[in-house]
């Protein structure tokens, strides 16, 4: 199953970011289990028994930096998109990060990074998943609107 993961500092903030991967799967005609957290310590617990396919890491300052960092060390394998409110752009393409957006997140920059993601892992409009043999990508999206 296609799991996704999405830490937030706030219950509204995660609520938002787990609809637009929701809507953005369905229109892909994936259905992924989506589960939104506000507690770091019930986040890593969950990730610790079951890795999420996914993640998104939507948390202020240094603790998104010490989030993503723990993420990746318990889940190498796992796609990160990393909302921040200071540039972490270097960090993040050292983690392997796949999408890395500097707040304020637009709609627009929070669907391409589900692109990303998406593209990355070789899923396909039609649902299929094949194998891709590229090096992940990572871009940095500095727009402020």
């Amino acid at each position: 199953m296609y799991r996704i993961a999405v830490l937030a500092k706030q219950d509204e903030a995660g609520k938002d970011y787990a609809e637009q991967i929701a809507r953005f799967g369905q229109g892909k005609g994936l259905f992924p289990q989506i589960e939104s957290y506000s507690n770091q310590e019930q986040f890593f617990e969950d990730v610790r028994k079951a890795a999420p396919t996914n993640a998104v890491i939507a948390l202020p300052g240094v603790a998104g930096l010490n989030a993503v960092e723990h993420l990746r060390s318990i889940c190498p394998a796992c796609g990160i998109i990393w909302c921040s409110d200071l540039d972490f752009s270097l960090q993040a393409f050292r983690l392997r990060v796949e999408y890395f957006i500097l707040e304020p997140v637009s709609a627009e920059s929070f669907q391409q990074g589900l692109n990303v993601w998406f593209a990355n892992r070789g899923f396909h409009s039609n649902g299929a998943m094949t194998r891709i043999t590229q090096n992940e990508t990572m871009v940095n999206d500095r727009r402020r609107t």
